[in-house]
């Protein structure tokens, strides 16, 4: 049996009914956690998102070539939840883009859990922009951190930022047809 979609949702009727069986007190905190809760998100999003764009649009647009290693950097910076070390890994690279120039590059991966077996001079997959190829990334877990931060980040846009701000605009509506209490 499926249920029509108005059913799942909350009425802005029943919202009223609940907001006037609630204390104000509750109503102020339940505003202000979901204000801090969209400008979380909002952050985060406005962190993460050039870092989605720059490496997204090198991956699918961007053209591949063979580097090689530079230097790796491995340093342990915590603990992942099951005790296991957590990893931040820092790539340099070189390589020729088609233009014959030569160019030189780094990336860096944060919560690594298994550090690669690279040193320096192996080949490295790169992806780098044909107009501007000193925009380049290494190819070491693009895929999965690209692909991660694009089904994260609408997830977060819907149920960090969307979902709070309706909550909010129904209150308000509550909030305006609900009559002043009288001295």
């Amino acid at each position: 049996m499926v249920r029509p979609l108005s059913r799942l949702l909350i009425t802005q009727p029943q919202f009223d009914t609940w907001a006037n069986a609630t204390k104000a007190r509750y109503l102020a905190a339940l505003a202000i956690a979901l204000l801090l809760l969209v400008a979380a998100c909002t952050a985060a999003i406005a962190i993460v998102g050039p870092r989605l764009v720059r490496e997204g649009a090198l991956l699918w647009f961007g053209t591949r070539t063979e580097g090689t290693v530079r230097q790796v950097k491995l340093e342990e910076v915590g603990k992942f939840k099951g005790g296991d070390p957590k990893y931040r890994l820092t790539i340099g690279y070189q390589f020729i883009a088609a233009n014959g120039a030569r160019y030189a590059g780094s990336t860096i991966r944060t919560d690594v859990r298994t550090p690669p077996d690279l040193s320096t001079g192996d080949p490295l997959g790169i992806y780098y922009s044909p107009a501007n190829p000193a925009n380049s990334v290494a190819e070491h877990n693009l895929r999965i951190d690209v692909y991660a931060l694009a089904l994260f980040l609408p997830f977060l846009g819907v149920m960090g930022i969307a979902w709070p701000l309706m909550w909010a605009w129904r209150f308000w509506c509550w909030r305006r047809q609900r009559p002043f209490a009288q001295p």
